[in-house]
């Protein structure tokens, strides 16, 4: 059943031929090639004992007759539309709507699903009730192409990054090195890697272009859940997935000849797709009460001599990831503090934000800056919690090759020009669900452990250095 449908009998059928595109903490989510759209379904605890089964049995039927779980993801998905997609930027984002499914077929899918997904994840089911449709970005829609007077190659490249957090604020500034990399040895004490990654999301966010073709090239070489591409559709390069790069870039580039400067090209490709301004306008938001934007300007412009263009994709996600100025040891002390539920500030902000045209940054800054009264403290939190949606987002960079020559300047946006011809290309933003409350303890948490750890492995190192 779609979002605006009315009888609740009517459910969406999952086509037959889905695919397995990956999950995360939250959801698990499925493309669906016959509709061009994405199926997110969010996930939920599985039970540990027949107490915990029965538990959950009751909570679906309760869910189910109260609507629960269908309240609880439209809520997201206003959030989404309201906060989210106007802070990116709607060129960069997908409609979305919500679906019911039968519980049959979510039971029947969580069966088939099984041989898909990694064992560490496994310990999360399908939650009943609450899933939602988007565009599928890795696929350009024939809409957005069929007018261009020239012929496109048959087959749609897409890569999918997960760029992290570029943006250190307060409490982070003494650190080292940024979290990333930090986290990078607790991944490796832990064995959640075999090998440490040399990306850094502040080289690919400095807008530097040494400096982020170093970090596209890291995530070539170890792709880890940062970098996937696929063609068609289908996933044919990632972490467990490391075919011959070179065949893949002599299929992007229908291109043999030079594989090293194929790859190069490819990196160039990416980074300018990347700090490329593909808004439908020049989009320069009129602010005035500037409380955010006049400062996260001043700060772009001086903490980079190659700042990042506005409005391209990195700039707009790294400016939300700016909305966060303390970090979160501040908000974990502010949140001692507080009794508060996970989810209340999200129908509080929706309260607040009526007025489409507002700047939302500022809007976010002024309600964190001026909420600290018992009743509307839980808003003193939200310029961190948006921030962290932007810290944990995914962009998809998708391309189709133009099949002639096109020297003349056509001044199509998205066009993108190599050495090796020219690109359409579009890019799309997503993972931009709210955060609960609670994710400020877990991050602050985290924190405390990946600086421990990166001390542990550079003190090891550091001793082996010295008896040689």
């Amino acid at each position: 059943m779609l979002l605006n449908e009315t009888e609740p009998s009517q459910y969406f059928e999952i086509p037959p031929n889905w695919i397995y595109r990956g999950e995360g903490n939250c959801n698990v989510v499925l493309s669906l090639p016959q509709l061009g759209k994405i199926l997110r379904i969010r996930k939920t605890g599985r039970p540990k004992s027949f107490i915990g089964w029965l538990v959950k049995w009751l909570s679906d039927i309760l869910d189910w007759l109260y609507g629960k779980g269908i309240t609880e993801e439209l809520r997201d998905l206003q959030f989404y539309s309201t906060v989210m997609r106007p802070l990116v930027g709607r060129k960069y984002t997908s409609e979305a709507c919500q679906v019911i499914l039968n519980k049959t077929e979510v039971n029947t899918l969580e069966n088939q699903l099984h041989k898909y997904r990694s064992d560490f994840r496994k310990h999360k089911i399908l939650q009943y009730g609450r899933a939602s449709l988007f565009d599928d970005f890795a696929f350009i829609p024939e809409n957005d192409y069929n007018y261009l007077p020239f012929i496109l190659s048959d087959d749609t490249f897409a890569i999918e990054l997960k760029p992290k957090q570029g943006w250190r604020p307060l409490s982070e500034k003494h650190f080292p090195v940024c979290i990333y990399c930090m986290h990078q040895y607790l991944k490796l004490e832990k064995k959640k890697i075999k090998v440490l990654s040399k990306y850094c999301p502040e080289d690919l966010f400095s807008g530097n272009e040494g400096r982020m073709l170093r970090a596209i090239k890291s995530l070539i070489e170890v792709p880890q859940n940062n970098l996937r591409i696929f063609k068609n559709g289908n996933l044919i390069y990632g972490d467990h997935l490391k075919t011959n790069f070179s065949n893949i870039v002599e299929n992007i580039f229908d291109n043999g000849e030079n594989l090293e400067q194929l790859i190069e090209e490819f990196c160039h490709l990416i980074r300018k797709s990347l700090t490329t301004n593909f808004m439908n306008v020049d989009s320069t938001e009129h602010c005035e009460e500037k409380t955010f934007c006049e400062w996260n300007k001043i700060i772009q412009e001086s903490s980079a001599s190659n700042a990042l263009p506005k409005n391209s994709v990195l700039e707009k996600i790294l400016s939300i990831q700016m909305l966060d100025t303390e970090g979160s040891d501040y908000y974990c002390k502010l949140l001692q503090k507080a009794q508060l539920e996970d989810w209340n500030y999200v129908d509080m902000l929706l309260d607040k934000v009526t007025n489409e045209h507002i700047c939302m940054k500022c809007t976010i800054m002024n309600l964190g800056n001026n909420s600290r009264s018992e009743q509307e403290i839980d808003l003193a939190f939200i310029p961190y919690l948006i921030s962290a949606i932007a810290k944990d987002c995914s962009l998809m960079i998708t391309l189709k090759r133009i099949q002639e020559d096109i020297s003349d300047n056509l001044e199509i946006k998205n066009i993108i020009s190599t050495n090796y011809g020219h690109f359409l290309v579009n890019i799309g933003v997503f993972d931009l669900y709210p955060k609960r409350l609670t994710s400020i303890r877990k991050h602050c948490q985290r924190n405390k452990e990946v600086y421990k750890a990166y001390l542990k492995a550079t003190s090891r190192l550091s001793s082996i250095e010295n008896l040689k």
